[in-house]
């Protein structure tokens, strides 16, 4: 079997002939933060090496069986690196051989296969109005979930505890052993400092802001916890449930707005991990004044909190829905009622929709992009008018649109994308810890 070498391979043979990158500190902490102490589990992407197992592993669970030739020919690594490669995963029992290959006159080639149930990773994805838990098995399954309250206006120690109740949960429903688990994702709203596992913003309370979350649910549970942007994380669930060298974003709506970008199989991340923040692109420059500073962001207007709130102003809408229940309740109201031809629903949600096309050509614009994912709780069950109309203005807007199209799709698992990511992001940082399998 000959198989083209990949985008994400060529680029993974780069960086592998290069040296460790070295992205430095832009971004002095304040005076009165704590000092920094390692945690358990490091941040993908960024300060790391090269994803070489990670890059292994994804083959041979999109192929679901290869041989080492031919992961060497889908990677562009030398034979001596995959054999490396392939003996560690082998040792920490990621995979094992089943079989041979058909022989055409040389040596039989030996195939390799993911064993799913060898570890298990735990995703959460929350911010203030959802939650989501999910057990994820190698192959990327999910074999158990959870559905979570939103945090709310509660502190982070009853909402930790109450993460920390789930992964129990989810541990006996599905009968799994907690020495299998590798550890727990967290993908939340930024600003996030990944590598002290806090978040540097006052959300959902002030109670929030430097919290040592990942620290105390590590305590709560046992296991070793990272955090990750919630946007990001959806990108990284949809890449490793599919094809292994794509390259997309992700619009992400949940209470607001964000983006990721999946670049070649590989998360784009910036100096700090906190980029492409979707959800600040200006679209009314007189608009009113974002917490950011900026004025007319495309979350200030045009969220499901923000479109909750201009409904609110509408007395007879809040009466005739039922409104008042919560931004996300009263969201997935209105979008109800969108789709049933209530036409005061149905303008606001065209509004918003249109605004976060103008957002959306903004990012296609600047990186070029084919395909555009949304995911995220807000898009359950209006997502088809968002994505339409987002398609419909991409189609006459973006820049390059006559020398390739950009396709808009709803993910598959779409209210547990960011979860499922943050399980995946579980597994990548095990496998490139720097003392992997010596």
């Amino acid at each position: 079997m000959n198989h083209k070498q990949s985008p994400a391979a060529a680029g993974a043979l780069a960086l592998e002939r290069a040296d460790q990158l070295k992205y430095g500190d832009p971004q002095q902490p304040p005076p009165d933060m704590a000092p920094r102490k390692e945690t358990a589990l490091r941040s993908f992407g960024s300060d790391t090496r090269v994803p070489t197992l990670a890059a292994v592993l994804d083959i041979i669970r999109e192929r679901t069986t290869v041989s080492r030739v031919e992961l060497a020919e889908a990677t562009g690594l030398t034979q001596a690196t995959m054999t490396r490669a392939v003996r560690k995963l082998l040792a920490m029992g990621f995979v094992h051989e089943v079989g041979t290959a058909r022989s055409n006159g040389g040596k039989p080639r030996r195939l390799l296969e993911l064993q799913p149930e060898a570890h298990y990773q735990i995703g959460i994805q929350f911010d203030r109005f959802a939650s989501a838990a999910v057990l994820v098995d190698l192959a990327g399954r999910i074999v158990a979930r959870r559905k979570l309250p939103g945090p709310g206006e509660r502190g982070p120690e009853e909402v930790l505890a109450e993460f920390a109740e789930a992964v129990q949960a989810m541990l006996d429903a599905a009968s799994v052993d907690r020495s299998k688990v590798l550890g727990i994702g967290l993908a939340t709203h930024g600003p996030q400092d990944r590598d002290a596992g806090v978040l540097l913003t006052p959300q959902p309370t002030p109670k929030w802001l430097r919290f040592p979350i990942a620290a105390t649910l590590s305590d709560l549970t046992g296991l070793p916890v990272v955090i990750e942007n919630d946007a990001t994380a959806a990108g990284i669930g949809l890449q490793a449930r599919g094809d292994a060298a794509s390259s997309f974003a992700v619009v992400f709506m949940s209470g607001g707005i964000g983006s990721g970008l999946i670049i070649d199989g590989h998360p784009y991340r910036g100096s700090t991990s906190n980029g492409l923040e979707l959800g600040h692109i200006s679209v009314d420059a007189v608009g009113p004044r974002c917490d950011c500073g900026n004025r007319g962001c495309v979350d200030n207007v045009a969220s499901p909190i923000a479109v909750a709130g201009q409904a609110m102003a509408n007395p007879d809408m809040v009466a005739r829905l039922g409104l008042g229940k919560g931004a996300l309740t009263d969201f997935s109201a209105i979008g109800r009622a969108a789709l049933a031809g209530d036409p005061d629903a149905a303008a606001l949600i065209e509004l918003s929709a249109q605004r976060l096309s103008i957002a959306t050509t903004t990012l296609v614009n600047l990186f070029d992009i084919g395909r555009i994912v949304l995911a995220g709780s807000a898009f359950a069950e209006i997502g088809t008018v968002y994505r339409d109309t987002v398609q419909q203005v991409l189609d006459v807007s973006v820049f390059m649109r006559h020398v390739h199209g950009t396709r808009v799709e709803l993910a598959d698992n779409i209210t547990e994308a960011a979860a499922v990511g943050g399980a995946v992001v579980v597994l990548r940082n095990q496998l490139e810890a720097p003392t992997i399998g010596d």
